[in-house]
């Protein structure tokens, strides 16, 4: 979806400080991004996301928590696509996570409203230390297989450094953010799976999901211990 964050939460903060500074709120925002580039450059992946903070040491003012939002301003804000996936993954079933960058505790109310609370077994963000494309984020997740995501240098590099298949969401449109590429490695932001919309997903990812099924029937028929280990 579009950043819930963004859109309802940090962007109309914004808008009010400029207007009592009597200032260009892009002028405040470049002020906040070029501290959260500046922590990414110094190894603070986490501070990095940290708007709250960022916002009390740049512009010496509090960015108060997102409150619970309507549901109605918020549905504006997901991708079409993103419902019918939805409803395939649960009835498939998948065990589905989300991974972000951001601090879980601001995306929140966004998920409640939206009942994905209910849909989403967990929620990994900064809060954990790590942030993508850190493979330690997606191994924070016990048996994850498949990452989708839309950003090559985070996703698909991150899924690929922890070893789990990564499906790129290549949207119409989007243009491709490229800081974090993995220059050394270029092979490793390739991803096992390019789509252009979820409602592609389905069909793609069934015979991958059975390859990734079989391959771990595999590793557990071949190990000759493991009768063993089911011992109590």
């Amino acid at each position: 979806m579009h950043n819930p964050y963004w859109f309802l939460h940090l962007r109309p903060w914004l808008l009010l400080q400029a207007q009592l500074r009597h200032k260009a709120w892009p002028e405040l925002w470049q002020t906040m991004s070029q501290e959260s580039e500046r922590r990414l450059r110094h190894g603070d992946r986490p501070g990095a996301y940290d708007w709250q903070d960022i916002a009390a040491k740049t512009l010496h003012r509090s960015l108060p928590s997102p409150l619970s939002p309507r549901r109605q301003d918020l549905l504006p804000l997901v991708y079409p696509d993103v419902w019918r996936f939805l409803m395939w993954a649960v009835r498939y079933p998948l065990t589905l996570h989300i991974v972000t960058n951001g601090l879980i505790n601001n995306q929140w109310p966004y998920l409640q409203a939206l009942g994905w609370d209910k849909i989403f077994t967990s929620s990994i963000g900064a809060e954990s230390g790590f942030t993508k494309p850190d493979p330690r984020i997606f191994q924070l997740i016990s048996g994850l297989s498949v990452h989708v995501g839309d950003r090559l240098a985070h996703d698909v590099l991150g899924a690929k450094r922890a070893s789990i298949r990564a499906v790129h969401l290549k949207r119409s449109g989007h243009q491709e953010d490229r800081k974090g590429w993995d220059a050394l490695s270029p092979l490793k932001c390739q991803a096992d799976l390019t789509v252009h919309s979820l409602e592609d997903l389905p069909q793609l990812l069934t015979p991958m999901l059975q390859t990734i099924h079989q391959e771990r029937q595999d590793d557990y028929e071949g190990y000759p211990y493991r009768r063993q280990t089911l011992r109590p």
